[in-house]
C-alpha cells in the first residue's frame, strides 16, 4: 500500500475514475461555479497532477446540467486516444458523452418512468460501463492444478527440459499429465525456448533401424563426423517450422514430425495425388516437358504445410503436375488439401504455380506463379486460405513481374521475419532483390550480392533466404548443398554447413570438421541427456551421430516405415542430399491421430 498525493485544491466533492488507462480525479464545482473539472495523474512516483478537461455546464443548459444534481464520471468510450469520449451519468438516470475536442454534449440514453421508494434526485447514478468477455466467474481446473507453489516449480523445470523429456515426465502423475497438456504450459514452453527469435538448426539424417528419420543439432558436427549409415538415401525437402511442426518430403511420401519431440504422422502421396477430373484426360499427351531439377522440389511435386487457424489443425497441400508444356504453355496440375482425419480436397488454383514450395504466413500459403505456363506472361503471387478454402492474387512489384522468354532470372515467395517477401533472383548479376509486403505496399527491403561468393553462384543453383538472424542482422542462405550467413555489410557468405566439405572428409577420413564452423553457431540448440539424468532411458530410442533422437510409444508417437532408396541412386548421387539442414522451433506441438467412427453391429 502507498500513498498517493492529491492535487493542489481540496479533496472534498470529488470523485476517481480511470480515462484511458490513467488514474483521474472528477472536481464538480457546481453550484458555487457551473464548471466541471476532471484532473489526470502524470505520475504515481512523484504524485504530479494535471489538469486534463474543463467542462462548462452553462453552455449546456438545455440538458439541465446546471442545477444541483449528482453527475459522474464513469469512463471514457473509443480507441483514438485524446479524442476518447468522456462518459458522464446524472442522478437524472441519463448518460451523456463529452467530446472533448469540440465541447459538446450528447445524450446517448435516457430511462423515463416513476422513480423507486429508495431513489431520490439525490442518489448516486445507478449506471456502469462493460466489455464483453468470455472470461470464468471462477478458476478453471487448469487454473487450480497451475497455482500451487509445486505446480510453479514443476512448470519452471519443465520449460528448461528438452520436448521429448518433458513429454515422457507426464508419466509421473496425473497432475503433471494436466500440468504439461495444458494450454498454457506449451505457450510457455514455446514462448521460454524461443524467445530469441534466433534461427535454430537441426540436420536430418535416415533414421535407424528403419525408423523413418532422426536428427541431430548442427553443432554435433563440431565432434563428431556422421557415419555413412545415417545418410538419406533419398531426395528430401524440409520445410520451415509451421506452428511447431515441419513437413519432410519426399518422392512418395510426406512426413509430419516435430523433431524435438518425436511425434511423427506420415501421409502416402503416390496414387491420392493421381486424381485427375475425367473431363481434362483427353488434355494429356506424351510431349510433356520434364520440369528442372533443384534442391527444393520433388519429382514433379510442390508441397508445402500450413495451419488452420479455425480448427487448429495443421495441414499438407500438395500440388501434382500431370502436364507442363513450356512450347505450347499447356499445363495440367491437382491442388490437394490433405488435414488430419480428413478427407483430401481438390481445387483448381486461378494460375499455374512454379515450383517452389509456398511459403505460409498467418494462416495463409503464397506462391510464385509460373508465367512460362497459361495465358499471362506476368509474375503474380498466388495466395490460399487455408480456413476459407478461397484463393487470391496479389500482383507482384513491377521489377518482378515482368518477363520474357529469354530472360534467365527466377522468383519465388519466402516468410522474412514474419513478412511476406518477393524474391527476384538475377544469374547475370548474381544479385537476389529481396522486397517486403507491408500495409498492402511492396518496398525493397534489401539486395543480396552473391558474385564473388563461392558455391552460392545463381546460374547453378536455387538460393533461398531462410532467415534473418536478428541479433546481428545477417541472413541465412540455403542452397540444399551449402547453408550460410550473408553479411550486408561485407557483403560475403560465411558457411554454416557444406555438403561438398562433408562428402571430401567422409571420403578422405580426415577430422571430422565438416564444414560447420564454431564461432557462428546459431543458437544452443543440442540437448545433452547426461545432463538431466541417466543415459539410460526407459523409453527405446534410436541414434544419430551418438545423439538420442526423440520416439515415444505408440500410443502417443508413431514412427514411419523407412524410405525406400530410390533405384540407381547411392548416398553419393550429388542429387541427394547426405544431410539435410532444416530450421525448426522447440516446441511440444502434436496432434493425435483421429479416431475412425466404429459402429455397433
Amino acid at each position: 500500500m502507498c500513498m498517493i498525493r492529491p492535487p493542489i485544491f481540496e479533496v472534498p466533492g470529488v470523485h476517481l475514475v480511470e480515462l484511458d488507462d490513467h488514474l483521474c480525479m472528477v472536481r464538480d464545482l457546481r453550484p458555487d461555479t457551473s464548471i466541471m473539472e476532471i484532473w489526470e495523474m502524470k505520475d504515481c512516483n512523484s504524485g504530479d497532477w494535471m489538469l486534463a478537461h474543463r467542462i462548462d455546464m452553462l453552455q449546456h443548459v438545455q440538458r439541465g446540467l446546471t442545477e444541483p444534481q449528482i453527475i459522474r464520471v464513469i469512463g471514457s468510450v473509443g480507441n483514438c486516444g485524446s479524442r476518447n469520449k468522456v462518459i458522464l451519468a446524472t442522478s437524472k438516470r441519463k448518460v451523456i458523452t463529452y467530446d472533448p475536442v469540440s465541447g459538446t454534449l450528447e445524450t446517448i440514453l435516457a430511462i423515463r418512468g416513476t422513480h423507486s421508494s429508495y431513489e431520490t434526485e439525490q442518489s448516486a447514478p445507478r449506471v456502469s460501463l462493460f466489455k464483453e468477455n468470455l472470461a470464468p466467474v471462477h478458476r478453471t481446473n487448469e487454473e487450480i492444478a497451475l497455482c500451487s507453489p509445486l505446480a510453479k516449480a514443476t512448470k519452471e523445470i519443465l520449460l528448461r527440459l528438452p520436448g521429448n523429456f518433458a513429454l515422457q515426465f507426464k508419466l509421473v502423475s496425473k497432475q503433471w499429465l494436466t500440468l504439461i497438456e495444458s494450454r498454457s504450459f506449451m505457450r510457455s514452453y514455446y514462448e521460454h525456448n524461443n524467445i530469441d527469435r534466433r534461427p535454430k538448426i537441426m540436420l536430418v539424417g535416415k533414421g535407424a533401424r528403419g525408423l523413418g528419420f532422426s536428427f541431430a543439432p548442427m553443432g554435433k558436427l563440431l565432434r563428431e563426423a556422421p557415419s555413412q549409415g545415417t545418410w538419406l538415401d533419398t531426395k528430401v525437402v524440409c520445410s520451415k517450422p509451421c506452428h511447431g511442426m515441419n513437413l519432410l518430403s519426399t518422392e512418395s511420401e510426406d512426413y509430419l514430425y516435430n523433431p524435438c519431440t518425436g511425434y511423427c504422422s506420415s501421409y502416402h502421396t503416390r496414387g491420392r495425388l493421381a486424381y485427375v477430373p475425367n473431363h481434362i484426360l483427353s488434355m494429356m499427351h506424351d510431349s510433356v516437358s520434364t520440369p528442372e531439377d533443384h534442391a527444393f522440389r520433388v519429382g514433379n511435386r510442390n508441397v508445402g504445410l500450413g495451419f488452420n487457424l479455425l480448427t487448429q489443425e495443421h495441414v499438407i497441400v500438395q500440388i501434382l503436375y500431370h502436364l507442363k508444356d513450356f512450347e505450347s504453355r499447356q499445363y495440367l496440375l491437382t491442388f490437394s488439401v490433405i488435414a488430419p482425419g480428413s478427407v483430401q480436397d481438390h481445387f483448381e488454383p486461378p494460375l499455374p504455380l512454379n515450383d517452389m514450395p509456398p511459403t505460409y504466413l498467418s494462416g495463409v500459403l503464397y506462391w510464385m506463379s509460373e508465367p512460362r505456363l497459361g495465358q499471362s506472361y506476368e509474375r503474380a503471387i498466388v495466395s490460399y486460405n487455408i480456413a476459407t478454402r478461397t484463393f487470391g492474387v496479389i500482383n507482384c512489384p513491377s521489377s518482378i513481374a515482368m518477363w520474357n522468354s529469354t530472360s534467365p532470372s527466377q522468383a519465388f515467395v519466402v516468410e522474412l521475419e514474419g513478412i511476406l517477401c518477393a524474391v527476384h533472383a538475377d544469374p547475370v548479376a548474381e544479385e537476389l532483390d529481396i522486397w517486403k509486403l507491408e500495409h498492402g505496399r511492396w518496398d525493397r527491403a534489401c539486395k543480396i550480392y552473391l558474385e564473388d561468393c563461392s558455391g552460392y553462384s545463381l546460374g547453378a543453383n536455387v538460393v533461398v533466404p531462410l532467415a534473418v538472424d536478428p541479433k546481428v542482422g545477417r541472413i541465412m542462405l540455403n542452397t540444399g548443398r551449402k547453408l550460410g550467413l550473408y553479411d550486408p555489410t561485407k557483403q560475403s557468405v560465411e558457411n554454416l554447413y557444406d555438403l561438398d566439405e562433408v562428402l571430401h572428409v567422409t571420403s578422405s577420413e580426415q577430422a571430422p570438421r565438416v564444414g560447420v564452423y564454431e564461432d557462428v553457431q546459431m543458437t544452443k540448440c543440442g540437448h545433452h541427456v547426461e545432463k538431466f539424468f541417466s543415459p539410460k532411458s526407459p523409453l527405446e530410442q534410436p541414434t544419430f551421430f551418438g545423439e538420442p533422437s526423440p520416439k515415444l510409444s505408440g500410443k502417443q508417437f508413431t514412427c514411419s516405415n523407412g524410405v525406400e532408396p530410390l533405384e540407381g541412386r547411392t548416398p553419393l548421387d550429388s542429387k541427394v542430399m547426405p544431410l539435410v539442414p532444416m530450421l525448426y522451433e522447440e516446441s511440444l506441438a502434436s496432434f493425435p491421430r483421429v479416431c475412425k467412427t466404429r459402429w455397433l453391429s
